[in-house]
């Protein structure tokens, strides 16, 4: 594309010079058969004057490029001053076609953000957000590491614990607790579970072998063992019938400290408002609280647990669950972005900084890109990469060298012919007379 448009200038410009010598050549054979005819003499003198000035621009542009018929001397100046040429082009593209200025000032004009949301938002495009977290999503799944992951939740759950205000957290939630009722309810559901756990015959039955355990750990001389096998051959002493009081006593307090009412409720109630207080206005329970949190914390082992979750919850999962669970959250994440408007502003204040530290640290690129890309052309390669973008003012300084060397020969003959020699010679010879 590029040697085709450089040949086409300079034919338009070749076929002139052909032109204008073709002038030259009929203008000379009509002299020599008309030499006294003043219309001859002035056609051969204009196109004379014309082929000089053709010949001549032709030599100084061609000696831009190379060599014109060989001369050695001050031509082919491109190819020879290559270096310098590409470094005059890397730098002018770099601080004045692409400037920093001029960049940024250009991004400056753009809303960033508004051009990514309109990209995003069209034809198949619409789906492509969600589509790529459903696919990073169900890979990441795919390749779980969960030993990683045991370590990274137990990392961090140690930070948070190490972090934690947990005097103030746990003041809050005892405050949040008793005033919105939720310690009453806790309670109930805990006493519900117990009472539920309590009620069972397996519970009777370890009340029944601890009574049994205990009452043969306690006989320890041999007398004692005497008196507890009198005991129980005269059954004074039933292990199963005291398990069975036992049990129905306990459920029978349990039941009773269902009741809102009931003493120990109260007085739970008035411990946790107490700890509550004792966190708010003492030093000595939030500085002990803060030494057990940092103890808990440098203690802690969850990375079997933690495994063991993420295992399961690995193997229970649908296989599809992390794709659909992606794709939704990205869905829900984009139409939040593109309604909040602040948001919107903030990320193109990013995006505007993001680019232009970029600019600023990495312009010299610009330079380096134009460089590269020059110095692998070859000298045939350069000139005719230069003849292209210039060749058409190329081609019309040769056309007007013949032109203006036509009309500079045309005056001169004008002003030889008919002031020169009839008055200006005549004036001389007087003076020199």
């Amino acid at each position: 594309m590029v040697a085709v448009g450089a040949a086409a200038y300079r034919r338009k410009a070749n076929r002139v010079l052909a032109f204008v010598f073709a002038l030259f050549a009929a203008a000379a054979a009509a002299k020599y058969r008309y030499p006294d005819s003043l219309g001859v003499r002035i056609a051969f003198i204009v196109a004379e004057a014309a082929l000089v000035g053709g010949i001549a621009d032709w030599f100084a542009v061609t000696a831009l490029f190379r060599r014109p018929l060989g001369f050695p001397w001050h031509t082919a100046l491109i190819p020879k001053s290559r270096d310098k040429i590409v470094a005059a082009i890397a730098g002018a593209v770099q601080n004045e076609l692409l400037s920093k200025e001029s960049i940024k000032n250009r991004l400056a004009g753009v809303r960033l953000v508004d051009v990514i949301v309109g990209w995003l938002e069209e034809g198949d495009r619409q789906a492509l957000l969600p589509s790529l977290a459903a696919r990073y999503a169900q890979s990441a799944w795919a390749g779980l590491d969960i030993p990683a992951v045991a370590r990274y939740g137990q990392k961090w759950l140690k930070a948070l614990i190490h972090e934690a205000d947990l005097a103030a957290h746990s003041r809050q939630g005892l405050a949040w607790l008793l005033a919105s009722g939720r310690a009453d309810r806790i309670t109930e559901q805990l006493l519900a579970e117990i009472t539920a756990a309590a009620a069972r015959d397996s519970t009777r039955l370890a009340i029944e072998r601890h009574l049994d355990q205990y009452s043969r750990t306690a006989a320890r001389s041999w007398w004692q063992k005497l008196v507890l096998s009198l005991a129980e051959a005269t059954d004074t002493l039933n292990t199963a019938e005291a398990a069975a009081v036992l049990h129905a006593e306990l459920l029978h307090l349990l039941r009773d400290l269902a009741a809102a009412d009931h003493p120990v409720r109260a007085w739970v109630r008035t411990r946790l408002a107490a700890a509550a207080e004792r966190l708010d206005g003492d030093p000595a329970w939030a500085a002990g609280l803060d030494t057990w949190r940092k103890g808990l914390a440098g203690r802690l082992r969850l990375e079997e647990s933690l495994a063991a979750l993420a295992a399961l919850a690995v193997r229970n999962a649908p296989s599809d669950w992390p794709s659909a669970w992606a794709a939704r959250q990205a869905e829900k994440l984009w139409a939040a972005f593109k309604a909040d408007s602040a948001m919107r502003d903030w990320v193109e204040e990013q995006l505007q900084a993001a680019l232009n530290r970029f600019i600023d640290s990495e312009h010299g690129l610009v330079a380096t890109v134009v460089k590269d890309a020059l110095i692998r052309l070859s000298d045939e390669d350069l000139n005719t990469f230069i003849e292209d973008k210039a060749g058409e003012d190329l081609a019309w300084i040769r056309i007007n060298g013949s032109v203006v060397g036509g009309v500079v020969g045309l005056l001169l003959f004008l002003f030889l012919h008919y002031l020169y020699d009839p008055y200006i010679v005549p004036m001389f010879h007087a003076v020199l007379r």
